[in-house]
């Protein structure tokens, strides 16, 4: 039998330790053993993804690169087209959620193109080579494998036939398998939650997961800053909780008299080829940051749903 990883990608995941021992140690996923071991013995690794997942846009582009690439007219466009198409529904999920729609739709845009796009990669073919082939993450992809086979068993799918992102992401808002159990939700009431067929599903469940990370109903999503602002107030990372309203206005910051003085809030930096832009947020923009842990995403999100909602 082949030995575990030891810094190549194996061709195949027939015959491989370290696939027996993930077998052995996974609790029921609805298929036999026999059968899963079946499902990737019919399984090639693909090497060509893990790249993919090195390189973040961050480490190579400012910050108005990416905005070029992902804050399009065509994008705001088509997200316009989804809103006035499903309007009725989201309509609904935001009396239900308190999440605005025009995020929703940007979330779509970004993830699918507004489920024109939902990937083009085998999943099972992209978790099995990035659980045994990418040991920098192999304990979180092992994870998602395993999800995704009982995914698949409850809903009657063929393992080696559904397709996905180069990070093993499904349907329209690009849900791996772990967010699918935990956040999808049933949208169109047929008592079954389907996110590569059902647009109202998807819908709600791109709702449900950013108020399951406390989503605030009717609170900004992001807020401009023109003023000089000291570098230490920056945060690199993406924090819940923050500096109060009142505390940014007495540093000189100018924001909306609708923000309330308690409203906390932390400021981020965005690269440009000028000077760096700089940007209050808060709560929405942190729980953009938990469906993809990118400033540069949540922002992008945000600006797309500004120019959807600026009819």
């Amino acid at each position: 039998m082949a030995s575990a990883y030891t810094g190549g990608v194996s061709a195949s995941f027939d015959n491989r330790d370290d696939v027996a021992q993930w077998l052995n140690a996974t609790d029921s996923v609805g298929f036999s053993k026999a059968q899963v071991a079946q499902y990737l013995a019919q399984t090639k690794a693909k090497p060509s993804i893990i790249p993919i997942l090195k390189n973040a846009p961050e480490g190579k582009w400012l910050w108005s690169d990416y905005q070029r690439r992902l804050v399009s007219e065509t994008r705001i466009k088509r997200g316009r087209d989804f809103v006035n198409t499903h309007r009725e529904k989201l309509d609904l999920v935001t009396q239900q959620t308190g999440v605005d729609a025009e995020i929703i739709a940007a979330i779509a845009g970004i993830e699918s193109n507004y489920g024109a796009n939902m990937g083009k990669h085998l999943t099972l073919r992209v978790l099995a080579t990035l659980s045994f082939d990418y040991p920098r993450r192999s304990g979180f992809y092992q994870r998602q494998l395993a999800e995704f086979f009982r995914l698949c068993f409850s809903q009657g799918l063929d393992p080696t036939t559904v397709k996905g992102s180069a990070a093993g992401a499904i349907g329209m808002g690009q849900f791996i398998p772990t967010s699918y159990r935990d956040f999808a939700v049933d949208g169109d009431g047929d008592n079954r939650v389907d996110l590569f067929n059902s647009k109202a599903d998807n819908i709600a469940s791109i709702a449900n997961y950013l108020a399951r990370h406390q989503w605030q109903a009717g609170q900004p999503w992001i807020l401009p800053v023109d003023t000089k602002v000291d570098p230490t107030w920056v945060s690199k990372k993406a924090k819940r909780s923050g500096d109060t309203s009142k505390q940014w206005r007495q540093r000189g910051i100018t924001l909306p008299a609708t923000v309330e003085d308690r409203a906390e809030f932390n400021l981020y930096a965005f690269s440009t080829a000028g000077d760096d832009e700089y940007r209050l947020a808060g709560a929405n923009f942190y729980a953009i940051t938990r469906y993809n842990h990118s400033l540069w995403y949540s922002r992008a999100v945000v600006e797309i749903a500004q120019g959807i909602s600026a009819l």
